[in-house]
């Protein structure tokens, strides 16, 4: 009996750990968030380059390097170019949560994010 309740313990362990790992924002998204957090009405070349190099970088997602392209072209709100595949993150079911509320924040941009948006950032920044 000891041994079982040792298991169930060691294992509901196991799954908490998992889970808070799960929620934790990619490197990707900490990234964009810490770009986005401080845009005012488009990103800055350096700023571009950080995202060009977010959206290269082999270990980003599709839907990550989708953002990071989609950022480095906004100018006041998200080019027409963008709005469908941000469009398509929102809508996938299997996109992770800070993955669909980046790509609706960029959707929704009007020259820098709101301040509930901001406080959303902040938070996947962390």
């Amino acid at each position: 009996m000891t041994n079982r309740m040792l298991l169930c313990f060691v294992s509901m362990a196991g799954l908490m750990l998992g889970a808070q790992s799960a929620l934790a924002a990619s490197a990707a998204v900490k990234e964009m968030a810490g770009i986005l957090v401080h845009l005012e009405h488009h990103p800055s070349d350096m700023e571009k380059a950080r995202l060009k190099a977010v959206a290269d970088n082999g270990t980003s997602t599709d839907q990550e390097s989708v953002l990071a392209r989609a950022i480095s072209h906004l100018q006041h709100h998200a080019a027409d170019e963008d709005k469908g595949k941000l469009k398509q993150i929102m809508d996938d079911a299997a996109a992770p949560a800070e993955v669909k509320e980046l790509a609706g924040i960029i959707l929704n941009l009007s020259h820098m994010p709101s301040a509930a948006d901001k406080q959303k950032l902040e938070q996947m920044m962390k």
